[in-house]
């Protein structure tokens, strides 16, 4: 987690005044953040089936600001409604308290997001030693009352210069489980999962700018969970690169990320019994340049997002099916002075998604129309020297009458 020099608040307070209004493509269950293989997410898996705006929600909902980033300490958080049922929450607090002249650090990081799988919560505690000027060792865990659920997390950072950096983590999931439980489940392979992670920064006066790149791979395991009748074999890799570039007049900015994950089930039961397969390739692309040279610094972007998923989704839902989707979005929007603290950010983002969903169960959806969506997010300057910021982003549809979802996000660089 990387630390901040002491003039920091100063640096971060012009570049928000730089880039208040431009949001990254930064969504749930950020791949530049540890994404270590879930029990819950290979036999449970999600417990619901997306609605026709599902994604168009969450593009709508994704933070807003620059900073702090996943890599940056601070708070990150963002909520909203996506059904009549559901909110969507994606928040971070992320810490490291630097003692003994910051040659070692207490590393505290708060997560609450969801993926593909569903929701999820990471409590992480740890350690970081600074074995050269250049290097440090991080020993993290995500600690539970019940042992056999704790992950160990096992990390290398090494700076080339201030702003470039390589990480590295080896994750234990479920380090202590087969010796810990009494649900009479086992891990037949055990799971772990890699991250590695290149970052490349710019000067201080543009901390949010530069390039990162970031890899999570989860290698083949086995659990064999008698609780839920089950056998399952899962892999997966995730990946994405995200490049943020300024220069006089324009701001330019693009991630591309995707993932693929591999499930073998052998599964009991009355239901759904047998031998079931899962797959998902899963792409988003997402390109914006912003006017900044104009007063309300005009931005215009484009979104794609390609969802293929088939076999069986877990004992949540429990059924067979396919998901198909292909989603191009075209947006922009531009920002309003109110204040000296309060900014209008109105946008539109318009839609053509192309939908075909099949189960066993007779959940089916077929789409092929337009979607769109009016934001209206107001934000204020919480703190002018933390660069803290509060943003409410009432949202309404375009093709149907009707309020879109609430937003409410907070952004707290420390």
């Amino acid at each position: 987690m990387n630390r901040l020099p002491p003039n920091h608040h100063a640096q971060i307070t012009g570049a928000l005044a730089l880039l208040l209004g431009i949001s990254p493509a930064l969504c749930a269950a950020s791949p530049h953040l540890p994404q270590p293989w879930r029990q819950e997410a290979v036999v449970e898996g999600r417990d619901e089936t997306y609605n026709t705006e599902r994604f168009l929600h969450l593009l709508t909902f994704r933070h807003s600001e620059a900073l702090p980033g996943p890599t940056d300490n601070g708070i990150r958080g963002t909520g909203g409604s996506v059904s009549s049922r559901r909110l969507y929450f994606d928040f971070r607090f992320q810490q490291d308290f630097g003692f003994n002249d910051d040659h070692q650090g207490f590393l505290l990081d708060i997560q609450r997001s969801e993926d593909l799988d569903g929701a999820y919560q990471r409590q992480l505690v740890g350690f970081r030693h600074n074995l050269t000027d250049n290097t440090e060792l991080w020993l993290q865990g995500d600690v539970f009352s019940d042992k056999a659920q704790s992950d160990v997390y096992f990390s290398v950072r090494h700076y080339l210069d201030r702003n470039h950096w390589v990480h590295a983590s080896w994750i234990l999931p479920d380090a202590y489980f087969n010796n810990k439980t009494d649900s009479g489940d086992e891990f037949i392979r055990k799971p772990q999962s890699f991250f590695v992670q290149w970052h490349l920064g710019t000067e201080a006066s543009a901390p949010a700018a530069g390039t990162l790149v970031s890899i999570n791979v989860s290698p083949p395991s086995e659990l064999n969970s008698r609780t839920e009748n089950l056998v399952v074999e899962s892999e997966s890799l995730n990946a994405a690169v995200h490049h943020r570039r300024a220069t006089e007049n324009w701001l330019w900015q693009v991630e591309i990320s995707g993932e693929v994950t591999r499930r073998h089930y052998q599964l009991g039961g009355e239901t759904v019994a047998g031998q079931a397969d899962f797959e998902r390739d899963h792409v988003k692309f997402d390109a914006s340049v912003t006017d900044t040279q104009r007063r309300f610094r005009p931005r215009l972007g484009l979104y794609y997002l390609s969802l293929e998923e088939d076999g069986f989704f877990g004992r949540a839902l429990n059924d067979v099916g396919t998901v198909n989707r292909r989603e191009p979005t075209l947006y922009t929007d531009l920002t309003l002075p109110l204040s000296a603290r309060t900014t209008l950010s109105p946008g539109v983002y318009l839609s053509k998604p192309d939908i075909d969903e099949h189960y066993l169960r007779n959940r089916d959806r077929e789409e092929n129309g337009f979607t769109g969506k009016l934001t209206l997010p107001f934000k204020t300057v919480l703190s002018a020297q933390d660069g803290a910021v509060l943003t409410l982003n009432p949202t309404f549809y375009l093709h149907k009458f009707g309020f879109g979802g609430g937003n409410l996000q907070l952004h707290w660089p420390m």
